[in-house]
């Protein structure tokens, strides 16, 4: 009996957690949990707004999955634009900072979730991400190019573990931008395991 074929389809796919979580809930659990239920409701208001839709979380990290590319990319800039609005006008809350990794790709389908590497290199990609940053495929860049007024930096070819790809900085007003190429291949190399730990702890989440 031939095994069961596996729905599957292209998504582009929106990854994004809090830097530094573990550290700020080791200092200060209260005010960070506070604090990310405030910045996940503006991160749902946005995913309605520009037609994402969750299909994973764990903690501080979402996966959300969009059908256009442009849509992606404009909830990102947006989501950090509103979250860096709120750290420097709401002095009451605790300051947190976003990562934001985004890819478009082949992915299986299981029920609600899904799976594969279209979901895994926008991990990979989101662990790149600098503070209040947006990284972006090579994909997903050329299909926004021309689409959107957003311009982009280009950071070559990257591999982490079996998955390699080529890496774009979104650059605007509100994200963060890179400095030193050399400093950025060195992060690449660290960049892994906290990828890894994403995929693993937002897809545990809907399994367990």
């Amino acid at each position: 009996m031939a095994d069961e074929e596996i729905d599957r389809k292209i998504a582009v796919i929106f990854a994004t957690d809090v830097v530094e979580y573990s550290k700020h809930m080791e200092s200060n659990e209260k005010e960070t949990i506070k604090s990310l239920k405030v910045c996940e409701k503006i991160l749902r208001n946005l995913f309605k707004k520009h037609k994402g839709r969750l299909f994973a979380t764990g903690g501080d990290s979402f996966l959300v999955e969009f059908t256009s590319a442009v849509a992606a990319v404009n909830c990102a800039v947006e989501f950090q634009q509103e979250i860096q609005k709120k750290n420097k006008n709401d002095d009451k809350i605790l300051n947190l900072q976003f990562r934001i990794g985004i890819n478009s790709g082949d992915v299986a389908i299981d029920g609600n979730n899904l799976l594969g590497d279209g979901v895994n290199i926008a991990a990979r990609l989101e662990a790149l991400v600098l503070p209040d940053g947006v990284t972006v495929s090579k994909v997903v860049h050329d299909f926004v190019q021309g689409k959107t007024d957003y311009s982009f930096q280009d950071l070559g070819v990257q591999q982490i573990k079996s998955n390699k790809f080529h890496a774009y900085d979104l650059v605007s007003e509100t994200t963060a931008r890179r400095i030193s190429q050399k400093k950025f291949s060195s992060f690449a190399i660290l960049a892994a395991t906290s990828a890894t730990l994403l995929v693993t702890l937002a897809v545990g989440y809907f399994l367990f």
